[in-house]
């Protein structure tokens, strides 16, 4: 370890210049090697260039970063033959690989979009003479998740020979596979990383969750769920919020399935873990859990581990050390170790782990949002049309969705919200998450007695002009195939009449053990209040509607603010969208954690306008008895040219 004993510091480091401070307590001298907690990534610029050690007499320490040995990228490749055949209990596929390489997996081609099969897994160098590597494996595709694949464990075959159980359910068609060829692959190292869940909101079809990793740029290696639930299969997807064109959208990292499946004849198996490959850029990371028609999944607890970044630097002597981050200037250290990284790659992990980071002594870390604008410009209410207070649990960054009222109300872009405090606008930004929510409807029977043939609905919807995007329409009908036509009855002003606008036109059908809902999407937003679904029934009976639900998607403001009334003023056509410099920190706002806000009751807004105001406010003082007087004034001016002049003496 000369290497490191003989290192010198080119200038001095003045620890009161970082914002941050972690002890790190070595009891051993020696090269150590540790892993970075979120913590540290969080509180470290991304890069970690501003990532400095200090030993216990203060002195900076030399140190390098080192990864794991990178992995050769396993290749893939179309086996030379592919044959399906048909017995009367079981679906055989022979595979050719054409290769003498190990294979690590296989995995099956198949158009078929929902089955669950048991599956025996054999490999032969000859095509004679058979090897099992699994027996009764469970394959399935259901509910957006599958499991197609066979773990060959590194093993050599010319031959591979997949043989589906087909005794308790109807064949399914397999049309080819792909071979993965065995790269080297190290095992991978993780360590697991505290997660906690800050919030969960239950949307139409899906849960989401709001994950906090402990900071930010945590390069993730899996995440676990775990859950009691007997039978379920769950789609994951991964996001954080960011702002795109001056609205805060959700970006997709990744996806991925787990569950928990069973049936008469197929082994139980289970996965609830979803290996992701990429560095979440914020702390704050969105769980999407995709639901469909089935109740929210019961979750107990949501695990994670991270692929570590190892820091390994040599401690002469035992003691306090401490790791400095938050350094917004400083360029990178250049300590002359990058030959040493690949040599001490292997070096095994010691059990030294930094503490709870604290503010660095003589340095105030300021907050990010202390300077965020709290107020706007002021703000004349009068060409609004409602308002509504905003109910504010605590100061601080909010999160205010938009109800029905507001939505059917404000232009479709949302150019016309404005929250005001005082008379000052409040600046904010629109969310537009990749989220929705459902609400039932009133429907009822309105056939006409003069087409028998027809059956219609009234349909009521909560608000008029709300921006419904999809109905989904459950029957109890068990066996019936039908045309459905939505549409809304508007006045032609043209023509002096009332038309029917089309708004969506779909197929539905059902079928014995296939009774599942209509998703209808609509083709644009319904003006009126009472919609209409008709169908043309035939020969055949009339079916029965069980249930409407109207799908709309979710808008959200996300602002700072300080206690006190606060209203949201809406319903205004002409106003252009605001532009507020709160986009400059946008990244803050989006990551802090936030409360929850709600609206109130919709009322009127003020349609005085500025002079209404101030008189209002002015509460008999000058302002009031000056206009009173200026309005006396020219009263009595216009009655005395009113009045009859007197005659004119000679």
């Amino acid at each position: 370890m000369v290497f490191f004993a003989t290192f010198t510091p080119t200038h001095a480091l003045e620890p009161t210049e970082w914002k941050n401070r972690q002890p790190l307590v070595v009891v051993r001298p020696g090269v150590l090697k540790i892993a970075l907690p979120p913590e540290t990534l969080g509180l470290a610029r991304p890069g970690l260039e501003d990532l400095r050690l200090l030993d216990p007499a203060g002195r900076e320490v030399p140190f390098v970063f080192t990864l794991p040995t990178p992995a050769v990228t396993a290749t893939t490749r179309a086996p030379v033959s592919f044959r399906a055949v048909l017995t009367d209990s079981a679906t055989q596929l022979l595979l050719e690989t054409g290769t003498k390489v190990p294979l690590e997996i296989v995995t099956l081609t198949t158009p078929a979009t929902s089955f669950l099969k048991a599956a025996r897994l054999e490999i032969s160098n000859d095509g004679e003479r058979w090897e099992t590597l699994a027996e009764s494996a469970v394959i399935f595709r259901q509910f957006g998740a599958e499991e197609l694949r066979f773990d060959l464990g590194s093993r050599a075959a010319s031959h591979l020979r997949v043989t589906v159980d087909d005794t308790r359910s109807r064949p399914v068609p397999f049309t080819s596979a792909r071979l993965q060829v065995a790269g080297s692959t190290p095992p991978e190292v993780t360590v697991p990383i505290a997660v906690r869940v800050v919030r969960r909101e239950e949307f139409a079809g899906e849960s989401v969750f709001t994950l906090d990793l402990g900071g930010a740029h945590v390069p993730l290696a899996s995440l676990e769920i775990e859950s009691a639930e007997p039978l379920f299969v769950r789609t994951l997807t991964f996001a954080v919020r960011e702002l795109r064109d001056d609205t805060a959208v959700e970006r997709t990292f990744g996806s991925g399935s787990i569950w928990r499946v069973a049936a008469e004849g197929v082994p139980a198996t289970v996965s609830l873990g979803v290996r992701v490959r990429f560095t979440s850029p914020t702390r704050e990371l969105l769980l999407h859990v995709a639901n469909g028609d089935s109740p929210p999944l019961a979750i107990q607890r949501i695990s994670a581990r991270q692929r570590p970044i190892w820091l390994v630097f040599h401690a002469a002597d035992p003691g306090n050390f401490a790791l400095l981050t938050g350094h917004p200037q400083v360029s990178g250290p250049r300590y002359d170790l990058a030959p040493l990284a690949t040599a001490l790659r292997d070096t095994p992990p010691s059990d030294v782990t930094p503490g709870a980071a604290i503010p660095n002594p003589g340095y105030r870390a300021p907050d990010t949002l202390s300077d965020t604008p709290l107020r706007g410009g002021a703000l004349d209410p009068a060409p609004w049309g409602f308002r509504k207070p905003v109910q504010l649990a605590s100061a601080g960054v909010q999160q205010l969705e938009l109800d029905l009222d507001v939505l059917a109300r404000a232009q479709r872009g949302f150019a016309d919200l404005r929250l005001v405090r005082d008379g000052a606008q409040v600046p904010y930004l629109l969310e537009r998450p990749a989220l929705s929510r459902s609400s039932p409807l009133t429907v009822t029977a309105a056939d006409d007695p003069k087409r028998p043939r027809l059956s219609r609905w009234q349909i009521i919807l909560p608000r008029a002009s709300l921006p419904i995007t999809r109905l989904t329409l459950s029957s109890s009908t068990a066996l019936f195939q039908r045309r459905l036509h939505l549409f809304e009855k508007v006045a032609d002003e043209r023509r002096g009449e009332t038309v029917e606008r089309p708004l969506a036109d779909a197929e539905w059908s059902h079928t014995p053990g296939d009774v599942r809902s209509l998703s209808l999407g609509l083709s644009s937003t319904p003006a009126a209040e009472m919609i209409f679904l008709d169908t043309d029934n035939g020969d055949n009976p009339p079916i029965m509607l069980s249930s409407i639900d109207a799908t709309y998607s979710v808008a959200r403001l996300l602002f700072k603010t300080e206690p006190g009334p606060l209203a949201l003023y809406y319903g205004n056509r002409t106003a252009a969208a605001p532009r507020y410099d709160l986009a400059l920190v946008a990244g803050q706002i989006l990551t802090a954690e936030k409360s929850i806000a709600a609206l109130g009751r919709e009322e009127p807004a003020r349609t005085g306008g500025w002079a209404d105001q101030a008189l209002g406010g002015a509460r008999g003082g000058i302002l009031l008895w000056g206009v009173l007087a200026l309005v006396v004034i020219g009263l009595l001016v216009i009655v005395s040219k009113l009045l009859p002049k007197p005659p004119i003496s000679h």
